[in-house]
């Protein structure tokens, strides 16, 4: 494994982890999900180079390579949103210098800014991978992007945010029966809840300048005007837990491969995972879902 860096037009550097393969026969670009780091697919790009395939995953601003400190974590600059699409692109463009056939995939918050990426940049991958999704709550995501812009300044930018970390994630447990910790929508496998709390990179509290830039670009990705923009000759894969309730246990990702089809994509699968809630990589059996991945990217 070893370090790239992508530099914006603003001149700001994101960072990641590039896990590179002899005689690859494919390129997979990724970025992480919310309060996680790249390092943490390791398992994951190690598999996949084992099948030919180069890996590249995309830290977020305020996460793993990009929060060199604690006091890093979760803080996002204005605009922060847009421009982690815009990295994704410049990823993609990079990564595609070998003419290998290259795919885009991004977990949970990276799979939205990864819906982002298809409306801005829709001719940038070959194919797209979306983990973890969700969709059809652009209502819900204005209301709250305008909540954001009232409660949200200069004062409190760079601050944990605890009322907006409830209304985004506060409900996330409440089908789960006598859970054991706060975190068990994660996955069924308890030893990887278990490290996701102790690890003190991950599952740190958003600030609300964090909350501020996601909520508003959230309130654009489901509009009309923008999902026309996606291109119909792309091939999706989406890709995501029966338990999840992120994907609103279904309902959310249904919603989202039914749309792209109504827009006339032409390739639009949805695989959903009985007995597997949002973390479908970290689940015991995570192999079954390794597999298909790789099969998606190479086929």
């Amino acid at each position: 494994m070893d370090i790239f860096e992508i530099k914006l037009e603003t001149g700001e550097i994101l960072k990641g982890c590039h896990f590179p393969t002899k005689e690859a026969q494919a390129n997979f670009v990724f970025i992480t999900g919310m309060q996680e780091y790249a390092s943490r697919y390791t398992p994951l790009a190690e598999y996949l180079n084992k099948k030919k395939i180069n890996v590249w995953i995309l830290d977020h601003f305020g996460q793993g390579l990009n929060a060199p400190t604690q006091e890093d974590l979760q803080k996002w600059p204005k605009g922060a949103f847009d421009k982690t699409v815009e990295a994704l692109n410049l990823l993609i463009l990079e990564a595609k210098k070998n003419n290998l056939p290259t795919t885009q995939g991004g977990h949970s918050m990276g799979s939205f800014m990864t819906q982002a990426r298809l409306q801005k940049y829709p001719l940038a991958a070959d194919k797209t991978l979306l983990v973890g999704s969700n969709g059809g709550q652009a209502g819900l995501m204005s209301i709250a992007s305008l909540l954001s812009k009232t409660l949200i300044n200069k004062n409190n930018w760079d601050k944990p945010s605890p009322f907006f970390d409830n209304l985004g994630l506060g409900s996330y447990n409440h089908k789960i029966k006598n859970p054991r910790t706060s975190k068990d929508w994660l996955s069924y496998n308890e030893e990887n809840v278990d490290n996701y709390i102790r690890d003190p990179y991950l599952g740190q509290m958003n600030t609300g300048g964090f909350w501020r830039e996601f909520l508003l670009g959230m309130s654009k990705i489901w509009k009309k005007k923008n999902l026309k923009k996606i291109n119909q000759n792309e091939t999706i894969l989406i890709s995501s837990g029966q338990d999840d309730p992120v994907g609103q246990y279904g309902k959310g990702v249904e919603w989202l491969k039914k749309t792209y089809q109504k827009l006339g994509v032409n390739h639009v699968e949805l695989k959903l995972y009985p007995k597997m809630r949002h973390e479908i990589h970290n689940e015991r059996n995570n192999i079954q879902v390794y597999r298909d991945w790789a099969n998606f990217i190479l086929k």
